[in-house]
């Protein structure tokens, strides 16, 4: 059996940063939205720039994982084949697959490179590991969503409280 080493972020840290930047990403839509006519535009363009700013501090966290013949090495958590319980697979985002892997005490939840993701998946079952999907699974799935949708929404408010700062 090869070892397969990549690039992987921890879930928990890219949720972090993103919402570490959320009140930054905020006040530029705030800033955005006093011009009146050039609102809509400012809110795609800078708001776009932001928003590859964050993503690009994400990618500054980027650790190691490697698949050894007996282990799961991540960052510098070694994790024992036979520790594992059960892992799941899913592509939530268009770059990275999202890895989680429930061991005897926790699970962890990483994305990996989508072009390791053949690799990891033959050598999950290779070690005889099973795969089960849980409800949790789902919500990992779609939790990244979340920080556009609140980005809309404190689009809308901001517009909302400028609306009533100027006509009242």
């Amino acid at each position: 059996m090869t070892e397969i080493k990549a690039k992987a972020y921890y879930y928990s840290t890219m949720m972090k940063t993103a919402y570490l930047w959320l009140p930054v990403f905020t006040v530029v839509l705030f800033i955005c939205s006093y011009f009146e006519k050039l609102r809509f535009f400012l809110f795609l363009t800078v708001g776009a720039a932001t928003y590859g700013l964050i993503l690009n501090q994400m990618k500054k966290k980027s650790i190691q994982i490697i698949f050894s013949e007996n282990s799961i090495t991540i960052d510098k958590d070694t994790i024992l084949l036979s520790d594992i319980v059960n892992y799941h697979i899913c592509l939530p985002l268009n770059e990275l697959f999202m890895l989680r892997v429930k061991t005897k005490n926790k699970n962890l939840i990483t994305y990996i490179g989508k072009e390791f993701k053949e690799e990891v998946e033959i050598f999950l079952k290779n070690s005889s590991i099973s795969e089960n999907k849980t409800v949790y699974d789902i919500s990992l799935k779609y939790s990244h969503l979340i920080l556009p949708f609140i980005g809309l929404l404190i689009c809308g408010i901001i517009i909302k409280i400028q609306y009533i700062i100027k006509y009242n």
